[in-house]
């Protein structure tokens, strides 16, 4: 049996090792220069290839994808600048720790800097957003080259999967001509295999490591943007049983029970200064991506424990608190199951200290919600609570995760976004990737400036009636209206807030999704159960707030909880 490739060496060795080193999905853009790629991947069943034509939308695309499955996610493109539109979903994938595998064709080396077209420096474009990049020979015709081609497309495999994982770049420079094919026999070029070291400490190293944690009676385990765990959830809800430990989540973090402590802000604001020290931790144990919190990277910065522990895959150090005292590079799954059985009783209250602290500001927020009046924060309340149970939940950035993060987390639902970087330039696309590939509903709850922005996401032809999009349209970028600095200047509402008066409905009908629009709570209410109804197409459902409320009702949240505590 024979396979059709394109007669150009090179091109079916580095397919075959993308699909033997797990690739399923391709995105490839239109392009000449990568005629051989395209035409190569398209004729091959064993990796999906899917087309969509920005660059910039397909890497958050690919990079959805991966955020769900875990491996490696290719993108092809053309030589040029089709390349620098990766950019962004490239940095937020090195940052979220998604391997994705970037694959552009390039012209001859002898053509760069020579005015020609579509020809600029490719080699190491993205710099250190990518775990490492590779350039392919030209024309590998001869033995050595053909061994070398082999050896750098397995190494970029196997590093976008190893450690810490990440994204990587192939720059394959291709001559002319390039629509050439011919078939080839049904082998698979050489694999290079990686078996890696065993993941965990020495036996004197974790019982030096717990001699601390149980010498210690206020400790901190602090959690970041995580893919879900279950294994890693049971150890650590068994661990937050002891009292001297407190686990801090976030939505992103995954991390689901009873026992911890998801809504970060709500406890931190109500801290009174004389109360710093009861809630202060003297050891501290952080793990995960970023955090989205800015009041706890705040508050531990100011109030700085005696010992803090980063536990990861990491290859440089992670000093998010400036009080970095040890990095233990072991995966955080690994560390707590080895911790775990040695750990000892404790007769602490610092856990009960900061439970109740909780369980107060909780009934606080309850009761806030009651009488609030229409703004983001009452939309919020409204569709965290209609999300059907087993979906995927994709929170844009800026306020959106933000407003997310005041809310209790529920063990039914996955969450997602896009907090590598925290950009809002491609929440849509990534959460069209998702969608894709999950198989559950999945909602992204996005604000209007994030939506339009990327409102490419919507140009391809792959978007799946799972997908259920919710735009809370302010008429603009409400959380400059909170942020102090920008809050004050007469420039806000021009060059920060960015003030429009754009619906997605035109959006929707030009590409073919479902529409729903609503401006009040009670028409929400009416809306939702047709909005994620069986269709067999995407939705969007627009709920317009008001524009110059929302700050006011988000300041009175805070200063509501902090003057009754």
């Amino acid at each position: 049996m024979e396979r059709n490739y394109s007669d150009i060496k090179g091109v079916k060795e580095l397919i075959d090792i993308c699909w033997a080193k797990g690739m399923e999905y391709v995105i490839v853009s239109p392009g000449s220069r990568n005629a051989p790629l395209s035409i190569s991947f398209a004729k091959d069943d064993r990796i999906k290839s899917l087309v969509i034509v920005d660059e910039r939308s397909a890497g958050y695309f690919a990079l959805g994808i991966a955020q769900q499955t875990r491996k490696p996610v290719g993108l092809v493109c053309t030589s040029g600048t089709a390349l620098l539109n990766y950019g962004p979903a490239v940095a937020e994938a090195f940052y979220q720790r998604l391997p994705l595998v970037v694959i552009s064709a390039d012209r001859p080396v002898e053509w760069i800097g020579q005015d020609d077209s579509q020809a600029l420096p490719q080699v190491n474009v993205f710099g250190q957003f990518v775990k490492a990049s590779y350039q392919l020979p030209l024309d590998a015709n001869n033995p050595d080259d053909c061994w070398y081609l082999n050896r750098m497309v397995n190494e970029a495999l196997s590093k976008a999967q190893s450690g810490r994982l990440g994204p990587v770049h192939i720059n394959f420079p291709l001559r002319e001509p390039l629509y050439g094919v011919k078939p080839y026999p049904n082998s698979i070029e050489r694999v290079i295999g990686k078996i890696n070291s065993v993941d965990e400490l020495s036996a004197d190293t974790i019982s030096s490591i717990a001699a601390i944690v149980n010498s210690n009676q206020k400790i901190v385990i602090l959690a970041g943007l995580l893919h879900p765990q279950a294994e890693l959830n049971e150890l650590l809800a068994e661990l937050a049983q002891n009292k001297n430990v407190v686990i801090l989540t976030e939505s992103v973090s995954n991390l689901h029970n009873k026992e911890f402590l998801p809504c970060i802000d709500r406890v931190i604001c109500s801290i009174k200064d004389e109360e710093i020290d009861n809630f202060k931790p003297d050891l501290l144990i952080n793990f995960g991506g970023p955090l989205v919190s800015k009041m706890i990277k705040s508050f531990l910065r100011n109030n700085k424990p005696k010992e803090h522990w980063f536990v990861g895959k990491e290859d440089h150090f992670i000093d998010t608190f400036k009080n970095l005292t040890s990095h233990i590079d072991v995966s955080p799954l690994a560390f707590f199951k080895q911790l775990l059985p040695l750990i000892k009783p404790s007769d602490s209250f610092f856990s009960d200290c900061w439970k109740c602290r909780d369980a107060e500001v909780s009934e606080i927020h309850s009761d806030y919600l009651k009488n609030i009046e229409w703004s983001d924060l009452k939309v919020f309340e409204q569709m965290l609570h209609a999300i059907p149970e087993g979906g995927n939940l994709q929170l844009a950035n800026s306020s959106v995760v933000r407003y997310a993060q005041l809310f209790k987390t529920s063990v039914a639902l996955t969450y997602n976004s896009n907090r590598g970087t925290s950009g809002i330039d491609g929440c849509t696309s990534t959460a069209a990737g998702a969608a894709l590939v999950n198989g559950k509903t999945t909602t992204l709850i996005t604000g209007d400036i994030s939506f339009f922005y990327d409102s490419n996401a919507l140009w391809n032809k792959y978007l799946q009636p799972n997908f259920k999009i919710i735009l809370i349209n302010n008429g603009g970028g409400g959380i400059f209206r909170f942020i102090s600095g920008p809050s004050g200047v007469d420039e806000l509402e021009e060059y920060f807030e960015t003030v429009q008066d754009y619906k997605a409905g035109k959006l929707a009908e030009t590409f073919g999704l479902d529409y729903f629009y609503a401006e009040n709570q009670e028409e929400v209410n009416s809306i939702l159960p047709n909005f994620y109804a069986v269709s067999n197409r995407a939705a969007i459902l627009e709920i317009k707030t008001p524009r110059t409320v929302n700050d006011q009702v988000l300041i009175n949240y805070f200063k509501t909880i902090k003057s009754k505590v």
